[in-house]
């Protein structure tokens, strides 16, 4: 297997803890991690990958600020999005690449949801261009190894012995320590839900087509949304970003490959 990883932001090469270092891919990530902090994260990333073994490729896709992405979404404005598509179609194409790892839509972060929805634009790129792929997402903020899923879902897991275990959740824990605030808020979370042991397997499952592309409406209100409406509120960010507008950008990206 020849695998490429999209993350939407720095630090989710942790949760491929061991994955990484068994497959050793191709790797990028959309956003610098910065945030509303301004405070990019890029360099643990690239530490982390390089300890893995894997294979950073800052030139086929070169990270930016989350607020360069907000702004796209807010604005309708694909050409980024339509870039990184193209380029990493290319590189899929050229390195044959035959399997696509990338976050899940999980209503919980926008940049999260676009990044499924541009693997899934790749995916489909490439198989226009005669190359086939397996496209597979992972969890990022859901239970990381669910056992419903794992009885009704194709999926490839990876266990990690005790020691291996250890050493995953000292990265996790020392990369959002060296960031505080939200990160170490979010890792206290996800443990305390979903238990220490339930990072001891790596589940990755068969890519699902996104609500955008398929143009349904949320059963609930997206967790991104609630969230954008109490930081409006507070006054930390100005506008808040809708499904409405990750819908528009499927429906442009979608009319363009067309």
């Amino acid at each position: 297997m020849k695998p490429l990883v999209i993350a939407a932001h720095s630090g989710h090469e942790l949760l491929l803890w061991k994955w990484l270092r068994n497959e050793r891919p191709d790797f990028v990530v959309l956003t610098n991690g910065a945030g509303s902090t301004g405070v990019p994260r890029l360099e643990p990333t690239i530490d982390n990958l390089a300890q893995a073994g894997a294979n950073w490729i800052p030139a086929v896709v070169q990270p930016v600020a989350d607020a360069d992405i907000y702004r796209a979404l807010l604005e309708g404005d694909t050409r980024l999005f339509t870039q990184w598509v193209g380029a990493l179609t290319t590189h899929v194409v050229e390195q044959g690449i035959d399997c696509i790892v990338a976050d899940e839509a999980e209503d919980y972060n926008p940049s999260h949801d676009l990044c499924r929805l541009l693997a899934n634009q790749v995916a489909a790129h490439a198989a226009a261009r005669g190359c086939e792929v397996v496209s597979l997402g992972y969890p990022t903020v859901g239970h990381p190894s669910p056992s419903a899923r794992l009885a009704s879902e194709r999926h490839v897991m990876v266990e990690l012995d005790e020691h291996e275990l250890q050493a995953k959740l000292d990265d996790m824990h020392g990369y959002a320590r060296s960031f505080g605030g939200q990160l170490e808020r979010e890792l206290a979370g996800f443990i305390a839900e979903f238990g220490v042991q339930a990072y001891g397997r790596e589940c990755l499952f068969a890519a699902q087509p996104t609500r955008y592309e398929l143009a349904e409406a949320p059963a609930t209100k997206p967790s991104f949304e609630i969230i954008g409406e109490e930081r409006v509120a507070a006054g930390v960010y100005k506008h808040v970003i809708r499904g409405a507008h990750l819908q528009a950008v499927a429906d442009r990206l979608r009319d363009a490959m067309s």
